[in-house]
């Protein structure tokens, strides 16, 4: 070290340069050189920061010119050689700065837009305007004196780096050892430092095993890493494919007479002197080879056989169980996914809804699926149906008609099948086969093989959930068949021994409809209704008697409630729907005559609950007994232009003109009472009023007095009822 540092002091008196030299990585390796004031300040400068060469050195990438020119400001240049002991190991000596010829009224503008806070910026001014500038001539002259310093440097680097080899390597494996109980190796890094360890190797690789059996170099490090970067090898061909057939490492030396060789040369590498490659096995099963490659003669080849063989295996570990921990996080989620298609499959209504959740559950998986084609099998019609997503329309429609030539109700597989088809996609087939008859097939499409093999149980699970769904299908298409006759029988024997009372519930049904779309009801429940009110005329003990309807038959149970109640006994609780549905029955009663309405008990036909008590009204909450005067206003013909009261509209009635004044309702009320009929919320009226929620509540207390009400319901009851009172529209 000590000559080293005497050698670059006497190259920097003579050149007139600062001389530092560096490893690898930009750290200062020897003890700098400055031969003036002006480079002993910059260099102090360089030091107060945390490795300065390194920026440039990763922004140049590996250096292999003897010798490479670096501007730092626009004139002033810097020389960089990359000394090569012969280990493995790189050095760069930094030389410099260069004044160009002609350039330093460039140079002095340049300096102090960069140096102008430097605490000696004055100072560093007067030197810099005293250094010389030189003609090229010189400058090229001066930088061969220093590429003789770097022969030297580089001679005495390779004598002394052989006996500290092997202590690096032994340092540099404790601290792969330290980082895999941590987490796992990246293989870019770990080749990074082989190649800045004091090793026989120039360059090193890491190839991989893909799924065609061929060997693909993944990374590399050192000298010529770029040309080497996904290479491809067969095994057995060459040094690296006969490497590859074993499980013990291979040796080669002299190689450059070899004609097997010619892996490196075609790549724009020299030939190798020698090469070592360390079989490691990987995910999956596979191999993988650590190569070794010396470009030039080195004296420590033996050394590191053991060291290099010892990292192959830290890698083919840490691939191994990196692979094996991302497989459980993916597992894991694939596992929540799966639960949660456990719950959901089981409740699609129909073979179409099925599709279109199987779908969306399966390239949710965590795999990322190429494509997915769910295939039903439908006996009774002339061509099966199926979704897909992720295809192409015509290839999907291809496959589809080969699925349903290859699977049959005589000819199907128990158990799923990887097939193989063009484009190399890989289909996984799961049949659906419910109590041993054939349903469909699901099938999911992968990229890899091994990824359908690694996520087959999960697809399976996914073809056992949609077997049970199309069973729940099937069941219940049997019930809907079955509920549809017996409503059929009960119909049938209705007109038979009393059309009149037919027809009142046919009306009945189709008001409730029609009054529950206008109350706001869904289309399930308004349907609901109106099938309550065909079966109106049935006994419960008829209807209860199977299991069919049994929503509707609950309603019209709530319904029977109502003939029971009287002033002095408590109040039925009856649902929202029970209570639209016994307005409806109340209201197509009272439209016929009596005779009409007798009952018939012998042929399982009643009327009571078309003869509902006037009472009925007390029973019935304000809101649906309010929503059905207007809908029967819409529907009377007698409203101005035919349409229903608009709520909108509602204050501006002439009937409530007297109302407004006996209230007492100020303008500002009025628009928050318009706003409360409109169903807005006390948020709502702050933002379309412009007043604090604090301030609506103050006016919603004033309302309540005025108007005699404890909530909002009864606000929108009051003024509907004065205005139907007034219009003089009757239940």
């Amino acid at each position: 070290m000590e000559e080293m540092e005497q050698l670059q002091e006497s190259f920097s008196r003579i050149t007139g340069q600062a001389i530092v030299l560096t490893d690898q990585e930009g750290n200062v390796f020897t003890r700098p050189v400055a031969p003036g004031m002006f480079y002993e300040v910059i260099l102090t400068s360089l030091q107060s920061i945390d490795s300065p060469f390194k920026p440039t050195l990763r922004r140049l990438g590996p250096l292999s010119h003897p010798v490479i020119l670096e501007e730092w400001i626009p004139g002033l240049k810097y020389a960089i050689i990359p000394l090569f002991p012969g280990y493995g190991q790189v050095y760069y000596l930094w030389s410099g700065i260069y004044m160009q010829e002609g350039s330093k009224a460039l140079v002095m503008p340049a300096f102090e837009a960069k140096m102008k806070n430097h605490p000696v910026y004055e100072h560093l001014c007067r030197e810099l305007l005293a250094v010389p500038e030189l003609s090229r001539e010189r400058i090229a002259e001066i930088r061969d004196k220093i590429a003789v310093l770097g022969r030297i440097l580089s001679k005495l680097l390779s004598g002394c780096g052989g006996a500290s080899a092997t202590q690096g390597f032994g340092d540099m494996i404790s601290g792969l050892l330290m980082n895999l109980e941590k987490g796992y190796l990246k293989v870019e890094e770990v080749l990074q430092q082989l190649a800045a360890t004091p090793s026989a190797g120039d360059l090193y690789a890491f190839a991989k095993e893909n799924e065609a059996g061929e060997f693909q170099v993944k990374y590399c490090a050192g000298k010529g890493s770029d040309q080497l970067m996904n290479a491809v090898f067969q095994q057995g061909d060459g040094f690296l494919g006969q490497a590859a057939l074993g499980k013990e490492p291979r040796h080669w030396r002299t190689s450059a007479m070899d004609p097997r060789s010619l892996f490196f040369t075609q790549r724009g590498l020299p030939q190798p002197e020698y090469l070592s490659c360390y079989p490691a096995m990987i995910y999956g099963g596979r191999r993988a080879l650590l190569l070794t490659v010396g470009f030039g003669k080195s004296e420590h080849i033996q050394n590191y056989d053991p060291q290099e063989q010892c990292v192959a295996s830290l890698l083919g570990i840490s691939d191994r169980g990196q692979k094996l921990i991302q497989r459980e996080e993916l597992r894991k989620e694939g596992t929540l996914i799966l639960k949660e298609a456990v719950r959901r499959l089981p409740l699609a209504a129909s073979h179409k809804e099925l599709g279109s959740q199987l779908m969306d559950t399966v390239m949710s998986m965590p795999f990322s699926p190429a494509s997915v084609l769910v295939f039903f099998h439908n006996p009774k019609a002339d061509q099966s149906t199926y979704y897909a997503r992720g295809w192409p329309e015509a290839d999907e429609q291809f496959y589809a008609k080969e699925l349903e030539k290859r699977y049959s109700p005589q000819a199907f597989l128990s158990s799923s099948v990887i097939h193989e088809t063009q484009g190399e996609r890989f289909l996984l087939e799961c049949p659906l086969i419910a109590e041993n008859v054939y349903k469909g097939i699901l099938s999911i499409g992968f990229r890899k093989r091994i990824e359908a093999q690694e996520w087959r149980a999960f697809m399976e699970c996914f073809a056992t959930l949609a077997t049970t769904a199309i069973r729940l299908l099937e069941k219940d298409s049997r019930y809907a068949k079955q509920a549809e006759t017996f409503l059929n029988n009960l119909l049938q024997n209705l007109q038979n021994h009393h059309p009149e009372l037919q027809h009142i519930s046919l009306e009945a049904s189709n008001m409730a409809y029609d009054f529950a779309r206008y109350a706001g009801l869904p289309e399930k429940e308004s349907e609901r209704l109106k099938l309550a009110c065909k079966l109106a005329p049935f006994p419960l003990e008829v209807l209860m008697e199977y299991d069919f309807y049994i929503q509707e038959v609950s309603l019209l149970n709530q319904v029977d409630q109502l003939s029971a109640f009287y002033f002095e006994i408590e109040k039925p609780m009856l649902s929202f729907e029970a209570q639209l549905l016994a307005l409806v029955l109340h209201h197509a009663g009272q439209q016929e005559q009596a005779e009409m309405l007798k009952d018939n008990r012998e042929k399982g036909i009643v009327t009571s609950r078309f003869q509902l008590d006037i009472n009925v009204k007390a029973v019935i909450d304000a809101e649906p007994r309010v929503a059905f005067q207007s809908f029967l206003l819409s529907r009377s013909g007698e409203q101005r232009d035919m349409q229903p009261v608009s709520p909108v509209k509602l204050l501006n009635n002439t009937s409530l003109k007297s109302p407004k004044e006996e209230w007492g309702i100020s303008p500002r009320e009025e628009e928050v009472l318009e706003l409360i009929i409109l169903g807005k919320t006390n948020k709502d009226i702050a933002a379309a009023l412009f007043i604090s929620e604090h301030t609506v509540k103050n006016h919603l207390s004033r309302i309540f007095d005025k108007m005699n009400v404890s909530d909002r319901s009864q606000i929108i009851a009051l003024v509907y009822k004065r205005i139907l009172n007034s219009e003089r529209i009757e239940i």
